[in-house]
């Protein structure tokens, strides 16, 4: 069997303050990251946190890996480019986009080859969206050439399926189409109770991609030959 070169979790719920509703979908998915072989520790970066109760949103967050006997490390709390190249599990929380980017900007090139070397990777909002090639919020405008990059698909969280969303979505892919490699897809997950979001596999045979067992589809936007698909 090939080794795993990739393996995240993607996923979008409303907010960090009711991190808590969504213990059991969080779980589920550190237990499809791990195979229920989990770690002793997983890295946490809670850079994009923008609320007002941000210990008690961390200890929310330690509360739901201390109840899989994992424990979790902050980003902030030692050498980031060690604590990475050390990190058995990256989760990435959400937030602010742009307070995120900032947490991580002189990180994007370690993270990207640790989570290509298949080390596991959580994401919920805009963590999820930081996996992508690029840094967007709505209605898809591109506010930096980059983010991790570690996914080939832009992930777009809190979704709302708008007549200017979908041209926005369009007008990017139309001015991503010949990058090398190019951007072909778009990811759209929407806020639904009890979580949605994505999976991503690959062994070196093929990128496995499939909704969340239980959670709504996504809204997959495709460019290919000049021609805008939707499914």
């Amino acid at each position: 069997m090939m080794a795993t070169l990739l393996k995240l979790s993607l996923t979008d719920f409303d907010s960090n303050e009711n991190i808590l509703l969504y213990k059991k979908f969080l779980k589920n998915e550190v237990t499809w990251l791990f195979n229920k072989k989990y770690p002793a520790e997983v890295l946490f970066i809670p850079h994009g946190y923008d609320g007002n109760y941000y210990n008690t949103y961390v200890q929310r967050v330690l509360e739901i890996f201390r109840e899989l006997g994992i424990n979790v490390r902050l980003m902030t709390a030692g050498d980031p480019v060690q604590l990475i190249r050390n990190a058995y599990g990256i989760v990435v929380g959400g937030g602010d986009l742009s307070k995120l980017l900032i947490g991580i900007a002189d990180y994007l090139d370690i993270l990207k080859e640790k989570i290509q070397s298949g080390t596991p990777y959580l994401g919920w909002n805009e963590g999820s969206v930081a996996a992508s090639p690029y840094y967007v919020v709505p209605p898809i405008i591109p506010v930096s050439p980059r983010c991790i990059g570690a996914i080939g698909k832009q992930f777009y969280c809190h979704y709302v399926d708008t007549t200017e969303n979908r041209n926005e979505i369009e007008n990017f892919l139309i001015n991503h189409a010949n990058e090398v490699p190019p951007v072909t897809e778009v990811v759209c997950t929407k806020v639904k109770p009890g979580g949605s979001g994505i999976r991503l596999e690959d062994d070196g045979s093929a990128l496995l991609d499939s909704c969340i067992p239980g959670t709504i589809p996504p809204l997959r936007f495709t460019y290919s030959n000049g021609v805008l698909q939707v499914q």
